[in-house]
């Protein structure tokens, strides 16, 4: 995820502040010294207490084969001259089902380590199983409020992002459905080069993350989980 920088009347500079809550990365700002979580999408601590963080729809988490393959220009950035590490550190993590330190939320409406993509719609926080979303999955989000569409290719690993866009009432028809017919004419869209997913089609890409269900959830009271 990439969040905005301009807050009230400063731009801040975020950056680690060695500090987890609930798994999750704590950042902090140079600026203020306010303490910022990625999950609650909020200033924990400090001046901006409170303040909601804004995320950017430009975030995207890829392979560096697919990255390569798009920009065959890239420059790697090294330390000491290495560019990798031939070990994935966290290889063990995504392959077992145990969670960081063994922790567990309270709600156990999906088990703690279950890959999922989330979001928030309207204050509201969002949660899609990855089992919900392979190959594409249509869900409806409320009376005129449209629905929202999120696809995951077979095979996909966690470190690559789901696609997620809106789908706005008006692409809908009448009576509005999100139905079998619509997602075939948003997975029409999607695949013209023209239409590019933008306001124009009725799409717009829609923010969010993934990650997996322990660490979401104890910072995100009363998610909403569509299947």
């Amino acid at each position: 995820m990439v969040y905005a920088r301009d807050h009230v009347e400063n731009v801040l500079s975020f950056e680690a502040s060695g500090a987890l809550k609930d798994a999750s990365l704590i950042m902090r700002d140079r600026e203020t010294d306010s303490w910022w979580s990625i999950m609650a999408g909020e200033a924990i601590g400090g001046a901006l207490e409170g303040t909601a963080l804004r995320e950017l729809p430009i975030g995207q988490k890829t392979t560096w084969g697919d990255w390569q393959a798009r920009h065959a220009d890239t420059r790697v950035l090294s330390i000491d001259g290495k560019t990798h590490v031939e070990e994935n550190v966290y290889a063990g993590y995504f392959a077992t089902p145990k969670t960081y330190l063994d922790l567990t939320p309270e709600d156990d409406r999906l088990s703690p380590k279950t890959p999922i993509f989330a979001f928030r719609w309207r204050g509201r926080p969002h949660a899609v199983p990855y089992t919900a979303i392979t190959g594409g999955g249509l869900f409806a989000l409320g009376e005129d409020e449209g629905c929202v569409y999120l696809e995951r290719p077979a095979g996909a690993r966690l470190l690559e992002s789901t696609r997620a866009v809106h789908v706005a009432p008006s692409l809908l028809g009448a009576p509005s459905q999100c139905d079998a017919d619509t997602k075939a004419r948003v997975r029409a869209a999607l695949r013209d080069e023209e239409a590019g997913g933008g306001e124009e089609t009725g799409l717009a890409r829609l923010t969010g993350f993934d990650t997996y269900w322990y660490v979401w959830a104890p910072q995100n009271e009363g998610t909403r989980i569509l299947e």
